[in-house]
């Protein structure tokens, strides 16, 4: 109701401004019926719709204005000045009064009296006949001031509307279309040139503008269908009522939006479906309990959107369509012969019913039988680039699915090839993407058609190659593919194997030519962000042509003999390359993290190293950009025999890789590539990186350290501080450790031989003889002691 009523002021609001001006022109010729008739018919509406809405006093002042008008229309009076002076008085009140209206607050009715009585023939009162007068004495009192100023300021806080032609927004629509894909092909070229500081910012505040434009002009259009869903229980209730029937409606998709007037040239051949289900499909309640039914029917309207499409599907429980009944009405009206009749699939034969002139009912009723109704219900379909499609099982019910087309639609997709060609997937569909050789994953024959067992559930697969006509369904090497799982609205699951999957992008789909849209393979066209066409594939359309979904539904799960390997999830860390690029490592390989000094960084032809505490590593990373002028932050990876560090320009988080990594031959220090966050991640390959930087700083065994001896505070503070230095505590059993701490005061006790010895001091000042000693206390100076012990044992 909150969207009627806004219609309502938008509308009220749209009439007072036109007719003011016609009222003046009016009255300055009183003989243009033209005039008069549009003034009418605005007060007409707005009295309608005040009856409508219950807003009694706006529908008093609308009905007075009505019948002055409606006396000036006949002839039995003529229009003067007193009469327009009141009119507009009215029109002005009828403006203030929509204002209250949507603000949601009470209007008084004073002086509403004296406007009506102005319009009677001879009335002169103060209200229209002393302006001059009432002027000065309203300016008198201050209160009346501050009466307008919260008036003023609510007037100005109004929410207030315009009405555009649906022309010009899909002019502006096409418009930000094409900015999207001239912001993927700039976007493109970044990537190409490289990091350029002084672009990224402005590029990506121009993404994020972009972004919200189109979604505000998107919304502009756009409609939820529970707007269209809202009206039908009513007329469901009526209908069953008339017919002595018991029916239940269930909605679902409400939503899903679509074109504002795609909802409207809808309306009516929904209205014919569902008159036709409710008198043919429908039993009543006594015929139903026969048939062990419930006693009340079902009326199901569910709403999917699948690329540039939307799937309305309207079903209901009843006795279906008794196709050899429709074969014999066809053959008795001259249709179809006889032998054309046998020659007919039961599928074909279900689309009789759109045959013109062809109903099933005996007799005509003010519903149906007239043979009316679902070929005017196709036609208005096909009219706007839709199509429409009957399924039907006796006993069980009929179902009409409604592909209606949206003019432009900017969707995510996933990119995938299919020998040397790219297509787009609807990214909604996506269930998981895996490798064909994946051990989890085994493949399986059953007559023509070809299984994969997947997490334990046996799923049919498709070859797109196969699919398209380019290649050979046997000829296909599956286990070289890559396995993109699909799940279509109905939550049924097939895969679909392809060469590749490239990226994940918005795209513009807009709609092809119908003959292209009749082969069940494609949705839709797209550019790609470098200007090449690329199709959208309609994968719903495509799993029904391969009569999947019967299939995937009596899917059963394998026998649980054969336990389901649970795949385990790997930590990552993932992070930002030189080149501003996420990118992730496994977290096994990570070390550390380390920001260093540029000068600690040494660049000699291709000799790349970074010094750190004292120490030379390999450094790797710099293929993808240059190195800050400041401070460099580094991954320090080991392989558990050598280290090597990796520049990155920042560390993101660490996530868990749960699917599966689809190998790449784009770069070879890539492993392949991971779908993280719903963004595709490379992933670093290690194995890559330390073979190519074999020379890494090599991990030299920990060099030990005695503590002292039956000494709480040693094993509190100490311990924990010498472990953190790389040093490993020395044990009783040793012969000999690399370096040795004593306390100064503490009596000398021969714990056992060191190469060096740490003395520590209780007093922050060193006395006369401490000067070969450390404060206890002196983190700093007792590390840099710990590592110039440990740089002069590696010396």
């Amino acid at each position: 109701m909150d969207d009627l009523l806004a219609d309502f002021v938008a509308e009220t609001r749209e009439m007072l401004e036109a007719s003011s001006g016609e009222i003046v022109a009016w009255e300055a010729d009183p003989s243009d019926t033209a005039r008069l008739d549009t003034i009418f018919r605005f007060v007409h509406t707005v009295k309608g719709n005040c009856g409508f809405f219950d807003f009694p006093q706006l529908e008093k002042l609308s009905h007075a204005a009505e019948d002055a008008l409606s006396e000036c229309r006949s002839g039995r009076r003529e229009p003067d000045r007193a009469l327009v002076s009141a009119v507009l008085a009215i029109i002005d009140r009828i403006g203030v009064m929509t204002d209250s209206i949507e603000a949601g607050e009470e209007c008084s009715a004073e002086g509403d009296d004296d406007l009506i009585a102005a319009l009677q023939p001879g009335e002169i009162t103060s209200v229209v006949g002393e302006p001059k007068a009432a002027a000065p004495q309203q300016a008198e009192p201050a209160d009346g001031e501050d009466d307008a100023a919260p008036k003023a300021a609510r007037s100005n806080g109004v929410q207030r509307s315009i009405r555009l032609p649906t022309e010009l927004l899909d002019e502006v629509m096409k418009g930000v279309s094409d900015m999207v894909l001239a912001r993927n092909d700039l976007a493109r070229r970044l990537r190409e040139a490289g990091e350029q500081p002084t672009i990224d910012g402005p590029f990506d505040r121009l993404s994020a503008i972009l972004a919200d434009v189109r979604n505000a002009i998107t919304r502009m259009r756009m409609q939820r269908l529970e707007h269209l869903f809202g009206s039908l229980p009513r007329l469901v209730r009526d209908l069953s009522n008339e017919l002595g029937k018991q029916v239940m409606v269930d909605f679902e998709g409400g939503e899903v939006e679509l074109d504002r007037e795609m909802v409207e040239m809808v309306r009516d051949p929904l209205t014919h479906i569902i008159r036709n289900a409710i008198d043919h499909g429908l039993e009543g309640p006594g015929e139903r309990i026969k048939a062990d039914k419930r006693e009340i029917g079902l009326l199901k309207f569910a709403a999917r959107q699948s690329g540039n499409r939307i799937t309305l599907t309207i079903s209901d429980d009843g006795r279906g369509i008794n196709i050899e009944r429709l074969a014999a009405k066809a053959v008795a009206a001259g249709i179809y012969s006889q032998a054309e009749v046998d020659a007919m699939s039961q599928r074909r034969k279900h689309y009789l019913i759109f045959e013109p002139g062809l109903s099933t009912a005996d007799e005509v009723s003010s519903v149906s039988g007239r043979g009316v109704g679902m070929d005017v219900v196709r036609a208005n379909i096909e009219r706007v680039g839709g199509s429409i499609d009957v399924a039907s099982k006796p006993g069980e019910g009929t179902s009409f699915y409604l592909k209606l087309p949206l003019t432009l639609s900017i969707i995510a997709a996933l990119t995938v090839g299919s020998d040397g060609q790219r297509y787009a997937i609807p990214r909604s569909y996506v269930e998981e993407i895996v490798f064909g050789s994946s051990d989890h994953i085994d493949f399986a024959e059953a007559g023509d058609r070809r299984l994969i067992t997947f997490r334990g559930k046996r799923v049919p697969c498709l070859s797109l190659a196969e699919i398209l006509g380019t290649q050979a369904d046997d000829a296909m090497d599956w286990e070289a593919s890559t396995l993109v799982l699909v799940r279509l609205a109905s939550d049924d699951i097939f895969a679909l194997a392809v060469d590749r999957v490239y990226d994940h992008e918005d795209v513009v789909v807009k709609p092809i030519a119908p003959a292209i849209m009749d082969t069940g393979l494609y949705a839709g066209t797209t550019l790609l962000d470098d200007g090449r066409p690329m199709m959208l594939l309609d994968l719903p359309s495509i799993a029904q042509k391969h009569e999947l979904v019967n299939e995937m539904r009596s899917a059963t799960r394998v026998p649980e003999e054969e336990t389901t390997e649970q795949r385990k999830a790997q930590p990552i860390m993932l992070f930002t390359g030189l080149d501003g690029r996420r990118r992730a490592v496994r977290l096994e390989l990570v070390r550390r993290i380390d920001t260093i000094a540029r000068e600690a960084i040494d660049i000699e032809g291709s000799r790349v190293q970074a010094v750190i505490d004292g120490a030379i590593y390999p450094l790797a990373g710099l293929e993808h950009g240059e190195l800050t002028a400041d401070r460099c932050r580094l991954l320090r990876l080991s392989d558990g025999d050598s280290e090597i560090v990796y520049a990155v320009r920042e560390v993101l988080d660490a996530a868990e890789l749960e699917g599966e990594v689809i190998p790449s031959d784009a770069d070879a220090m890539i492993e392949g590539v991971a779908l993280i966050d719903e963004r595709p991640v490379p992933v670093i390959d290690g194995h890559a990186l330390f073979a190519r930087h074999s020379g890494g700083q090599r991990k030299a065994p920990p060099l030990s350290c005695r503590l002292p001896a039956d000494s709480d505070w040693a094993r509190t503070i100490l311990e924990p501080l010498v472990e953190a230095a790389g040093y490993r505590i020395a044990g009783d059993g040793d012969e000999e450790s690399d370096v040795a701490i004593e306390l100064a005061e503490a009596p000398a006790v021969a714990a056992g031989p060191a190469r060096r010895v740490i003395r520590l001091r209780h007093e922050p000042d060193a006395p006369g003889d401490g000067a070969d000693s450390i404060y206890r206390y002196d983190r700093e100076a007792l590390l840099n002691a710990l590592k110039r012990a440990r740089m002069g044992e590696t010396a």
